[in-house]
C-alpha cells in the first residue's frame, strides 16, 4: 500500500494507512502477483446521535487513495474499483450513507462522471524544509489537549466541534490523531468555551496540519501560528478557499500553493442543507480523511 501512496507522491506513512486498513473498507486490484490499484470507503458515524443508533441514520461514506501505478495507469482500474466501492454503498445496510470525497484535478473530471457534485473547493499550502528561521511570538491562552485528562470537558467539545463543522462522529481519528502528535493537539477557550481546536500527523513527506476547526478567524489563525511554530520541516495545510484570510496569513508565512481540490458528493439533492457547516473548517484533515 505505501508503495502505492509514494507512486503518487501522496503523504501517507505506515501508520496513517493501518489506521485507515483498520477503520475503513479497503479494496485492492492485484495484476500478476503486483498490488496496483486500490480504494477506501470509511463509513463515518452519523453527527449528534446516540451510537446504538448510528448505523440507522444518515451519515457520510468517506472514499479515498483511489490509486494506481504509474505503469498500470489508463487500464480503466481506478473506475473498476470506485464503481466496486459504490455498488457496495448501494446496497441497503450501507444506503445511509452519501458517498463523498475530496478530487484531485486530474480525478474531477471522472468523479463527475459518476455522478458527484462539486461542494467546495480547498487549496493545499506546504512549507517547504528550508523556510526561513522567522522568530514566532505564540499566545499563551493556547492550551495543549493531551496535557488534559481524557474525561476533561474541553474533549468532548472538540469532538463535538468537529461533528458540528464536518457533519459526522470521527471520533476515534481524533483520539488517534491526538495520540500520535500530542505537542500539536491544540485549542483556543474563552473561560469554559472551546473556541477551536487544531491537530496533526506526521506524513512521508510532510506534517498534515488539519483538522482546524474555530469559530473565528482570529482562533484560527492563533491555533496556525502556534502549531507552525512547534514544527521542524515541511508542512502541509489544506485550507478552504472561503478562509481567505488564514490563507492570505500563511501566504505572509512564507508558505507557497501546491494544489487544489474539490470537495464533492454523491447526486446531492438540490437546494438541500449543506453538509456539516464548512464555514468552520479552516484546514481539512486531508483529502484522505475529510
Amino acid at each position: 500500500m505505501i508503495a502505492l501512496s509514494q507512486s503518487a507522491r501522496w503523504n501517507q506513512n505506515r501508520d496513517d494507512w493501518l489506521w485507515m486498513l483498520r477503520h475503513g473498507r479497503t479494496r485492492a486490484l492485484v495484476v500478476q502477483e503486483q498490488l496496483v490499484a486500490s480504494t477506501l470507503v470509511l463509513p463515518w458515524k452519523p453527527s449528534g446521535t446516540p451510537k446504538p443508533l448510528a448505523s440507522k441514520l444518515p451519515s457520510l461514506a468517506w472514499i479515498s487513495m483511489v490509486l494506481v501505478l504509474p505503469e498500470h495507469r489508463g487500464k480503466g482500474y481506478a473506475t473498476q474499483l470506485l464503481r466496486e466501492a459504490l455498488g457496495w454503498l448501494a446496497e441497503p445496510g450501507q444506503r445511509h450513507l452519501t458517498p463523498m470525497l475530496d478530487a484531485t484535478p486530474a480525478g474531477h473530471p471522472v468523479y463527475l462522471k459518476l455522478g458527484f457534485r462539486d461542494l467546495w473547493a480547498f487549496t493545499r499550502w506546504e512549507r517547504s524544509a528550508n523556510c526561513d528561521d522567522r522568530e514566532w511570538s505564540v499566545s499563551s491562552t493556547v492550551l495543549n489537549l493531551a496535557s488534559l485528562p481524557s474525561d476533561h470537558p474541553h474533549h468532548a467539545a472538540m469532538i463535538a466541534l468537529d461533528r458540528m463543522a464536518f457533519g459526522a462522529d470521527r471520533e476515534p481519528l481524533l483520539n488517534d490523531l491526538l495520540r500520535r502528535a500530542p505537542q500539536l493537539a491544540l485549542a483556543v477557550c474563552d473561560r469554559d468555551t472551546l473556541k477551536g481546536f487544531v491537530l496533526a500527523r506526521p506524513g512521508r513527506r510532510a506534517t498534515q496540519l488539519g483538522p482546524l476547526v474555530a469559530q473565528d478567524e482570529d482562533t484560527a489563525i492563533t491555533l496556525a501560528k502556534h502549531a507552525l511554530s512547534s514544527i521542524d520541516g515541511p508542512v502541509f495545510v489544506d485550507v478552504p478557499d472561503a478562509q481567505q484570510g488564514l490563507a492570505s496569513w500563511l501566504h505572509q508565512q512564507g508558505l507557497t500553493v501546491q494544489r487544489a481540490f474539490t470537495r464533492m458528493a454523491l447526486n446531492p439533492t438540490p437546494g438541500s442543507e449543506p453538509i456539516g457547516y464548512p464555514s468552520a473548517i479552516f484546514a481539512v484533515a486531508g483529502p484522505e480523511l475529510g
